[in-house]
Order: structure tokens, then C-alpha cells, then sequence
């Protein structure tokens, strides 16, 4: 077999040094050219970085410091949820040790921080796996075949995923613990760092997994020489790998149960062999910097690694030195890699059967390293090219720049400049690859240069395309709810309540600052809580929970004891200056804590008391346990409720129709004006068309409406009595929306504007009255039947509480997650549930108890036990190997060679 005759035993170190820096200090630099804080007033805070990760991260830190047994389950997660599953996903990276360097709103920059370290390590580690001596790469080869790891698109357009990126610099150190197994090498490496892949991201974890069995059959396939040594091999990758899988069961299994109660739920139970899009479309995604907005949330995978891999991918089949066997194996991967890009029943497999929800084909990373591999394979396997080879190597440049071209009207995600850079680079890489065996002296240091340019401009490129928050946004709004909140908990004399807020940065606003609250954002939501909300008129979405929409019967169920409400801009949309004026991002109209006590005001929020919550635990009629769902009506929903809570025998109204409000339209035309509902066709296509509708208010009690799931709330402006207010814009269900309070004797009006849409669908829209002094009969009886907490802690809460014939059952607001236990005078008691979502139980005797209601994780308790195991098998491994190296002797440390980093090619 041929190798290059430059090749060297000994490897300096610079390409690894060259290998991190130039990742991570590409998105030092970038960002600092943006001026990102304190450089400026900008921040790396995009998407769901700056709408969800960020509070999750600062959740990480009041875990660690303050509450330790919010790891397990925490009431920030929306209304309450587990949160082993959550850790497992987003949370577990050693690297998060870091942000405690970064106190309060800083923590931006910690983020930061941990992109380029990230960025950094993948692409170190990458250079680790090349300069392994069986490799025979030279120097500059590893550090730009490194660098086109470390910058490939994936990492560059997920920089802000940050707890994918984990998982993508681990599995080149995966790969080189696997391939010392061939040799009985250092056997309890390779099971101990796939187990901190698992423990860092299952996700990305599970994706690894089926990479390295795919890794595995190729890399055998260069040294197995018949099926003995393939199957004394399989066993040892086996054992090994699950021995892997055991030491990391601790979480492995409590957040399979997680998964089973939340996003496991999404899985696709039937799968269509279908191509999700022309596969032709992948080539414009070769071009340098193809990225946008859009491609974030349905676009093809991102696969850029540089010129030069594409080519030596295409080498590697045409080299006659690569067995035969080898190249059929690789075929055969290659060929599934490539469909799984565009096949979806491949694409399923490696997402473990859900589709992902933005963020398409989040396991591209391994085509992207695949393609260095076999480049790292074939290189010093390179034949001497002449004249018409190297023109022949120019086919999938023009191939690439030409459809691109071609397609470029119809394409969005590149632009004229980034097919010029591709067509550059291509021609740059084709003479590179050609003239790599003339041993010129410059040549090791063009390779290198021109592939980090490469990727430098791909990154550069790929990250315009993207907008990111201010600094000020996220600082002033949330050191001011801080501010808030902390009051709240300084002088509240309960030692449980949640919070409700009329306006909201993003649904993990109480992770992000440490208290209960109703909204929150989060692929491991169990789907419960969307399920109440949807039932109860609040927004809601798969995944996602908004408490925008309360009345003062859901605020009174769900212990809603204090509420926010902005003073500035509450319910004033006019423009400001954010970092002069800090806005608090109103998104939430309620007129009706008018009936709630006033305690405090600050800088920018007024706090009230909500007189009508109920206790966490409570006593109350058996009649709610039997409560029947009513579809697309949440106020009779709530009014259901409240009577089956109070074992009402005649029912009470709680929500009486207004049925015939005034409506008046303009430009607006209908062929039935006597309907509250139906569909409203805008007559001037180049006017805003306006439907109002006005009643005069009998009473000072709160009146509400509903909007329909199909009303275009994002194309509307809404109006109560002349003033702009602001509705939560995205739900799936009818919502409530309060309207007024306090306005006996006076004309309220409702307004809906809209100048996008040609017609604007009002099916659901119904107006009512809400019976205050009814509600405020049946709230007092819940709250004289209250239990009393007597100890609170987020996973264990006691409590007396006192039942009676009439009201037997004890109710919660605690989501029925698996894993509450209940004891009632020290008894086991078996649990029931609320409107299947809350915890609820009936003890066999009335009268007073002492309740106990504790959390333990399911699978936990199996999962450490199971990992203690393998990590004592684990032990033993270690043992028989470091005995079996002493006796074999310890290898000889090779020197590093003094020739100049340059010329060592």
C-alpha cells in the first residue's frame, strides 16, 4: 500500500493549537466585531437561546446554589413538572461549571464563552483523532482537516444550540477510544467517554451511537481478515458499549420514563416512504454560507465542510490503493448518510422518530466528520494527478456552482458574492489536491491558509443571516422582574404561590429569575399542562404553555396568589427607546385585578394580591373528580368546574351571555351584520378595515370573550375603549380575554383592525358576564375547606388538611407527573386526578390529616443502583488493563521533530 513519502512519525503540536484557536477565536472575534456586551449593547442571544436556554442556564445555577432538589422537579417548569429530563437534554454539559463565573444578566457573556470553547474543542479534537500515527497525515493536513471540523456549518448555523455541540467534539475522541480497542488498547476508555456522551445530551448521544456502529463496520473492514476476528471484535464493541450505556443508567433511564411522559408522546407511530424533497436541492447547500432564517425551520441539512473534503470524498472511491471491501462498505454507508438527508423514514431513524420541531436534519454533524474521515483515509494514499485529472477534479466545483446559479432566483439562502467565494475555493482546493505531491515548501502553509479562509468566510457568511437580541432587552427586563419577584418572596407569608405577570420576555421567565408562574417553553413539557390550558381558554402549543389569558377563576384554582402588572408600557405598544426606556413587553390584558389587593409598586411594575387563590391542597366535592370535557367552550369549562369543585346542587351561572352587542364595520362588507361571529371581507384592498363591537356594562363586574382558535390575532390590532392592547398571538384552542371591570353604566367597545388580510374569520367570538358575587360564594367555601403547608420543599410538601362528608376528596394544583407519592396519616393512599392533570386523592376516613406528597424520579432509584454496577465492572476493566500494560511495558514517548511547523507537510 502506498503513503506519502512527507509523512513524519513524529507530529508537532502546532496543529492542535492551530486546531482550537481558530474556532474559538473566530466566534470571539465575530461577536466582538458586533459588539457584543460590554463591548456594546449587542448580545450572542438568538432564537431559542435568548427565548429559552438562557433562563435554563440560570435555572442551572439556583439549583446548584440554592435548591438542589429542583433537579429532580421543579414548579417554575410551567405549573410544575420533572426535571431530570430536562437536565439530560439541555443542561448536563461539564462546561456549564463555567457560567457561575458570570453572576447575574453576564451571563450572556458566559454563554458566549462556552460557543467558542465548544467550537474550539471540536475542532482540537478532531486533530486529536487525525494525528493518531496510523493515520499519516502530515501536520498542515490535520490542522486544516481540523479546522473544517471545528468551522463546518453545522456547528457554525447550531452555534446557539449550545447543548448539542457537546456531543459533536466528543465523538472524534469517541472515535479514537473505539479504534484502541482493535488492539486491546486502553479498553475502559472508549465506555467511559460514550458515557459521558450520553450524560451530556441523549440526543445527540443516541445519534452518535448509531454513528459509531456504522464507524465500526468500516473502520473492521480495513483490518478484520476473516470472520473470527469480526466476531471477537463485535463482542468486545458490545459489551463495551453497553457497559457505556450501564455507567451512564443514573440518567439514562429516569429520563426514559421523562421522555415516555412527554416529548416520547409526539413519537410517529406510522412511517411514510416518502423523499421529503428533490435531493438535487442539497447541492446549493454546498455553496459557502447558505444559511438563512428560514432554513432554520424547514430547509435541507447543512453540510458545508470545505472544498477540500468534498473532493477527497469523491477520491476515495476513485483510489485503486483502498480495498475493494472497504470502498463497498463505505459505499453502502455513504449511500445511507446521503438518503437519510432527504428518505424519511432515514431522517426519522436518527431523530429516534419524531420530526424535529425547526432545526431540520440536527444529526448532519456525522456527514460532515464521515466526509473528513474518508479524506483523512485516502489522503496520503494520493496519487501523482496530471494535466487532465486535475481538470477532471474541477467537475463537482462547476457542478455545484452551475445548479446553484442556475436555481438562484428561487433560492433565498445564498447570494451572488457566495457562489463567487465557492467557485474561488473550489478552483483553490482542485490545485491544492493536484500539485500536493511536488514538495514545494509553500505548499503545506497554502493548504492551510486557504482552508481556513474557506471557513472563515463560511462562517462569516452563515452568521449574517442572523439577528440577535440586545443586551438591554434582556438585562433591564430582567433585573426589573427580579426586583419584583424578590419583594414578593421577602414578604409573602406563604410558603407556596405562583405569579402571574401581564407581560413576558419569553415562557421561562420564572427560571430565568426564580419563582412559580403558569408559562413555560420546553421540548420535554409533558403534554398535560397544554392539554388544561387548552380546556381552560389559555394559549398553548405543543411543547409550550403561556398563563396570559387567566380569569379569576383559573387564578383562584391555580394559586395565582400574586400578579404583575407593567406601569410603563402596560398596554401603551407606542415605540421606545430600550435602553433609555425599558420596556417590559406587555402581552397580557387583565382590567379584572382592579378586584385584587394592591401592595406594592416599583420602578416598572405594580404587584397585587389575588384575595381568591386557593391553597396548593384543599378539600372539595368528589363531583369535580367525575368532571366531562366540554370542547371549544373554556368559560363553561370553568364554570363546571368551580360548581363540581363546591358540590353545588343547583347550578350556578358564572358566565352569562351578552347576546346582542352593537357591531359597526369600516370598509368592511358581510352578508349577515346580525351575527356576533362569522367572516368579515374587507371592501377597499388599500384600506385597514375596523369591526367594533360596543354594549353598555350593567354591573362593575368582569366581562370576557373568546376568541376563536381561527382568529388572525397576529394580522390584528385590538382595541378595548380607543386604546391598543396586546393578546398572546398563538394558540390552538378558544381563549378567554377580559375585557373590562369596573365600568357599570359606561359603554365598552372591542375593536379588531386589519390591513393584511383580504377577511378576517370571528367564529368563536362571544361575549359574558362574569357573577362576581356568585363566584366570590363558592371561592370562600373552597378556601374555608384550604389545607395548611406546613413544610414545603419542591419534591416533599406536608400538610394538614381537614374533610367532611360533603366534601371528602382533597385536590391539588400539582400536575399529576409519575412519581408523586402520597401518604395520608402516614399511609400510602392511591392517587386520582383533576381534569387529568392534577393530583388528587379521597382518604378513607373525613375528618383531619396529615398529608405527605413527595417526588421520587421513576427510574432513578434502578438507574443509580444499575450504574454503581457497571461502574464496578467498569473498575475491574481498568484493573486487568493498567496490569496487562505494566507487564507489557509502557511505550516509548516519541519526540517532537525541530523542523519548522511550515515545511512539515
Amino acid at each position: 500500500m502506498r503513503y506519502s513519502s512527507r509523512h513524519h512519525r513524529t507530529s508537532p503540536r502546532w496543529p492542535l493549537v492551530w486546531s482550537f484557536a481558530v474556532p474559538f477565536l473566530f466566534i470571539i472575534g465575530y461577536f466582538a466585531v458586533q459588539r457584543v456586551w460590554p463591548l456594546g449593547n449587542q448580545s450572542v442571544m438568538t432564537v431559542d437561546l435568548g427565548q429559552q436556554y438562557i433562563d435554563f442556564f440560570a435555572y442551572f445555577k439556583k439549583t446548584l446554589l440554592a435548591h438542589p432538589e429542583t433537579f429532580f422537579y421543579s414548579f417554575s417548569k410551567g405549573l410544575g413538572g420533572e426535571m431530570i429530563g430536562t437536565f439530560a437534554y439541555y443542561l448536563l454539559s461539564p462546561l456549564n461549571f463555567l457560567l457561575f463565573l458570570f453572576p447575574g444578566t453576564s451571563l450572556s457573556v458566559g454563554i458566549w464563552l462556552l460557543m467558542a470553547l465548544k467550537l474550539g474543542l471540536a475542532g482540537l479534537f478532531a486533530c486529536v483523532y487525525l494525528r493518531q500515527p496510523e493515520r499519516h497525515l502530515a501536520p498542515a493536513v490535520q490542522a486544516a482537516l481540523a479546522v473544517s471540523y471545528g468551522l463546518c456549518a453545522y456547528l457554525i448555523v447550531n452555534h446557539y444550540n449550545v447543548m448539542w455541540l457537546d456531543g459533536v467534539y466528543l465523538l472524534p475522541l469517541l472515535l479514537v477510544t473505539l479504534e484502541w480497542q482493535r488492539t486491546a488498547r486502553r479498553i475502559w476508555a472508549y465506555p467511559l467517554l460514550l458515557a459521558v456522551t450520553f450524560i451530556v445530551n441523549y440526543y445527540i448521544g443516541y445519534m452518535i451511537a448509531l454513528f459509531l456502529v456504522l464507524y465500526w463496520v468500516w473502520y473492521q473492514s480495513q483490518f478484520a481478515a476473516n470472520l473470527g476476528t469480526w466476531f471477537r471484535q463485535g463482542v468486545r464493541f458490545a459489551w463495551t458499549s453497553l457497559l457505556g450505556a450501564g455507567l451512564s443508567l443514573f440518567i439514562l433511564l429516569p429520563t426514559l420514563f421523562a421522555l415516555s411522559d412527554s416529548k416520547g408522546t409526539y413519537t410517529v407511530k406510522a412511517i411514510d416512504w416518502t423523499i421529503e424533497y428533490n435531493p438535487l436541492k442539497l447541492l446549493p447547500k454546498m455553496v459557502s454560507g447558505a444559511y438563512s432564517f428560514d432554513q432554520m425551520s424547514s430547509g435541507q441539512a447543512n453540510i458545508y465542510t470545505g472544498m477540500i473534503v468534498l473532493l477527497g470524498v469523491i477520491l476515495y472511491f476513485f483510489n485503486h490503493w483502498v480495498p475493494w471491501q472497504e470502498k463497498i462498505i463505505a459505499g453502502v454507508i455513504s449511500l445511507f448518510l446521503l438518503a437519510s438527508l432527504f428518505f424519511q423514514p432515514f431522517d426519522l431513524l436518527w431523530h429516534g422518530f419524531q420530526f424535529p420541531v425547526w432545526y431540520p436534519y440536527r444529526f448532519s454533524f456525522v456527514v460532515s466528520l464521515w466526509g473528513i474521515l474518508l479524506t483523512a483515509r485516502v489522503w496520503p494514499l494520493l496519487p501523482q494527478f496530471r494535466a487532465w485529472q486535475g481538470w477532471l477534479l474541477l467537475i463537482p466545483g462547476i457542478v455545484i456552482v452551475g445548479y446553484s446559479a442556475w436555481q438562484l432566483p428561487k433560492l433565498e439562502f445564498i447570494h451572488w458574492p457566495a457562489i463567487l467565494f465557492t467557485g474561488a475555493f473550489a478552483v483553490a482546493a482542485v490545485c491544492l489536491v493536484a500539485l500536493h505531491d511536488r514538495g514545494w515548501h509553500w505548499w503545506p502553509l497554502a493548504l492551510l491558509l486557504c482552508v481556513t479562509l474557506e471557513m472563515l468566510t463560511n462562517g462569516v457568511l452563515s452568521l449574517n443571516q442572523l439577528s440577535y437580541i440586545s443586551q438591554s432587552d434582556y438585562a433591564n427586563y430582567t433585573n426589573n422582574l427580579q426586583a419584583a419577584v424578590s419583594k414578593i418572596q421577602k414578604t409573602s407569608p406563604e410558603p407556596f404561590y405562583r405569579i402571574g405577570k401581564t407581560f413576558e420576555r419569553t415562557k421561562d421567565d420564572a427560571m430565568q429569575t426564580d419563582f412559580f408562574g403558569g408559562s413555560h417553553f420546553n421540548s420535554m413539557m409533558e403534554p398535560r399542562q397544554p392539554n388544561l390550558y387548552d380546556r381552560l381558554g389559555l394559549p398553548a402549543g405543543d411543547g409550550q404553555i403561556s398563563y396570559t389569558n387567566g380569569t379569576l377563576i383559573t387564578d383562584a384554582v391555580l394559586d395565582m396568589r400574586y400578579y404583575l402588572q407593567d406601569t410603563k408600557s402596560y398596554s401603551v405598544l407606542d415605540s421606545h427607546d430600550l435602553a433609555g426606556h425599558p420596556m417590559m413587553f406587555p402581552n397580557a390584558y387583565r382590567p379584572d385585578l382592579a378586584f385584587y389587593d394592591h401592595v406594592a409598586t416599583q420602578t416598572m411594575t405594580a404587584t397585587y394580591r389575588n384575595p381568591y387563590a386557593l391553597s396548593l391542597v384543599y378539600a372539595g366535592s368528589d363531583r369535580a373528580l367525575k368532571h366531562v370535557r366540554l370542547p371549544n367552550y373554556p368559560l363553561s369549562e370553568q364554570e363546571a368546574l368551580m360548581n363540581e369543585l363546591t358540590g353545588s346542587q343547583d347550578w350556578h351561572s358564572l358566565f352569562i351571555p351578552l347576546l346582542h352587542p352593537t357591531i359597526t364595520t369600516s370598509n368592511i362588507k358581510k352578508d349577515d351584520n346580525e351575527t356576533i361571529s362569522g367572516t368579515f371581507y374587507r371592501s377597499n384592498k388599500l384600506k385597514p378595515a375596523t369591526v367594533t363591537y360596543s354594549f353598555i356594562a350593567s354591573s362593575n363586574d368582569p366581562y370576557y370573550v373568546t376568541f376563536g382558535n381561527n382568529m388572525p390575532i397576529k394580522d390584528m390590532t385590538i382595541r378595548v375603549n380607543g386604546r391598543e392592547v396586546k393578546q398572546y398571538d398563538s394558540f390552538r384552542s378558544p381563549v378567554a380575554f377580559n375585557l373590562a371591570a369596573h365600568h357599570a353604566g359606561r359603554r365598552v367597545t372591542l375593536s379588531f383592525t386589519f390591513s393584511n388580510n383580504d377577511s378576517v374569520s370571528m367564529d368563536g367570538l362571544a361575549f359574558y358576564r362574569f357573577d362576581l358575587a356568585e363566584f366570590e360564594k363558592m371561592d370562600q367555601q373552597l378556601q374555608n375547606q384550604a389545607g395548611e403547608i406546613t413544610n414545603f420543599k419542591q419534591d416533599d410538601i406536608t400538610a394538614t388538611v381537614t374533610t367532611t362528608k360533603t366534601a371528602p376528596t382533597v385536590y391539588t394544583s400539582i400536575p399529576a407527573s409519575p412519581g408523586w407519592q402520597v401518604l395520608v396519616d402516614g399511609q400510602p393512599q392511591k392517587t386520582k386526578q383533576l381534569m387529568n392533570t392534577f393530583v388528587a386523592f379521597t382518604p378513607k376516613k373525613t375528618g383531619r390529616h396529615t398529608v405527605q406528597i413527595r417526588y421520587v424520579a421513576p427510574g432513578w432509584r434502578v438507574g443509580v443502583t444499575g450504574s454503581l454496577l457497571a461502574l464496578l465492572l467498569w473498575g475491574l476493566v481498568v484493573f486487568f488493563d493498567r496490569k496487562h500494560y505494566w507487564s507489557a511495558g509502557s511505550p516509548v514517548a516519541l519526540s517532537p521533530s525541530s523542523t519548522k511547523w511550515w515545511r512539515k507537510a
